[in-house]
């Protein structure tokens, strides 16, 4: 798998990623033989590295690309990781970013760097004896990561027809950051909707409220961030004991219909480093419960981000409520640690009916397991979800691009570097058609 990192938030999550393989390598407590995690070990290494220095530190099987050289050389200059960049595999020029403008950065920067980055990226396929795919790894507020990152998915699709591509897309704070945002992501993802095999959705604000709420961390940084959706990513790319798990795999059993080609993932459970060892560790089959609970359908993406920042219970709820589900096209559920004694009965509540619509007669429920602990803990679960609720995110910033659109406020900006009203109209189009593909599983059946 070749790694690709767009701009300062990719290259930062990119480096946070690649930093927790490597704690996830060096973990003293795995709970399984030797042997076995000498196997688990092998095939991490071969996933994200790609051979070792002579003083012992492993280069990233990665791809580092931006319009700044600030963040990409500080991030390099770390001479006691145990892993490094390779140097020809950094592809970043002083230009002064992308003016956090998508159409800067896709025609303008795109068109600067796109050429190196393939050529960096033959150079990598070359080596390999069988390639599994791609991981792309960017933001869709800025100009770089979402220009270049969309024009390099179009390019990358052209060139690798075959090849899988999963985009990693963190979308933006609904309220701050740069107030050309909701174009860059709607321009975004339009490009990624139809280029990339799927892309997995990240919410900024859910991340935050997972770190200031589950983790107790009232001052989160970006880093703190960057540290949940690293490890929701290992969690399900990772390897389990089923020989056939790799992106290709994923692909197949997350997006089967080419009309649904997103995902969100949902993990559990979370607690302070300080506290974790005072942390009660449930049944599976409480996990499970929980992670169900976070495909309810809400009445606002509040209440369904409410569910996801409370900590799972083994005490059943008093309430008689009836709740209705979110219809998914497929659910991949990765349980990490202490060995699942019945797979299928700690998944049932995955595998029920009434969350998936009737008209997919494929099985929509996959569940992959590995015995190894991660990250230390006895128990670790990870649901990677392709369901309607996706449509939520993707409406507000649907309703913001086009309100800001209606009034032309920004258009200039992007008009000066060559994009026209009929690129905006046609994206709006896309999205809007993503949103109602979603909107239109509507098979809701009460539990």
């Amino acid at each position: 798998m070749l790694t690709i990192q767009f701009g300062q938030c990719g290259n930062q999550l990119g480096h946070n990623l690649l930093s927790k393989v490597r704690d996830d390598l060096e973990s003293s407590s795995t709970g399984i033989p030797y042997a076995a995690n000498y196997e688990y070990a092998e095939i991490t290494v071969e996933r994200w590295f790609d051979g070792i220095t002579k003083h012992g530190q492993h280069f990233a099987r990665a791809i580092l690309v931006d319009t700044e050289e600030k963040v990409v050389n500080r991030l390099c200059s770390d001479a006691t990781a145990s892993w490094i960049y390779k140097p020809s595999n950094i592809v970043c020029q002083s230009g002064g970013g992308s003016a956090n403008n998508w159409a800067y950065g896709y025609i303008v920067n795109g068109q600067r760097l796109s050429s190196k980055v393939l050529n960096v990226t033959r150079q990598e396929i070359e080596k390999l004896d069988r390639f599994q795919g791609f991981l792309l790894l960017l933001s869709s507020a800025g100009g770089t990561g979402s220009g270049i990152g969309s024009r390099m998915v179009e390019l990358l699709r052209e060139e690798y027809e075959t090849k899988p591509i999963v985009g990693t897309v963190v979308l933006p704070f609904t309220f701050g950051e740069v107030c050309t945002q909701n174009y860059n992501t709607i321009l975004t993802l339009a490009r990624f909707s139809d280029r990339a095999d799927v892309s997995v959705l990240v919410e900024n604000e859910q991340m935050h409220a997972m770190c200031t709420n589950l983790l107790r961390n009232p001052s989160t940084m970006l880093r703190d961030m960057n540290d949940i959706i690293s490890e929701n990513l290992l969690a399900v790319l990772q390897p389990t004991d089923n020989a056939r798990h790799d992106v290709n795999f994923l692909v197949s059993r997350l997006a089967a219909h080419s009309s649904f080609r997103f995902a969100t993932i949902r993990s559990t459970p979370h607690a302070p480093k300080s506290s974790l060892q005072y942390e009660p560790t449930h049944k599976w089959d409480v996990y499970v419960r929980h992670l169900k609970q976070t495909l309810r359908v809400s009445r606002s993406q509040m209440e369904l981000t409410n569910v996801q920042l409370k900590a799972p219970s083994s005490v059943p709820s008093k309430t008689t409520v009836s709740h209705m589900y979110s219809p998914c096209v497929s659910n991949v559920l990765v349980t990490r640690g202490k060995s699942v004694e019945d797979n299928d009965a700690v998944s049932s509540d995955l595998r029920k009916r009434h969350l998936y619509p009737e008209w997919i007669t494929l099985d929509s429920f996959t569940h992959l397991h590995q015995e190894r602990r991660f990250f230390s803990r006895n128990k670790f679960l990870a649901l990677i979800s392709n369901n309607s609720e996706i449509h939520r995110p993707l409406d507000v910033y649907l309703d913001k691009a086009w309100n800001s659109y209606k009034c032309a406020a920004f258009l200039h900006q992007y008009k000066q570097f060559g994009l026209e009203d009929d690129d905006f109209l046609r994206a709006f189009a896309r999205v809007e058609n993503v949103v109602q593909e979603y909107k239109s599983l509507r098979s809701y059946q009460k539990n």
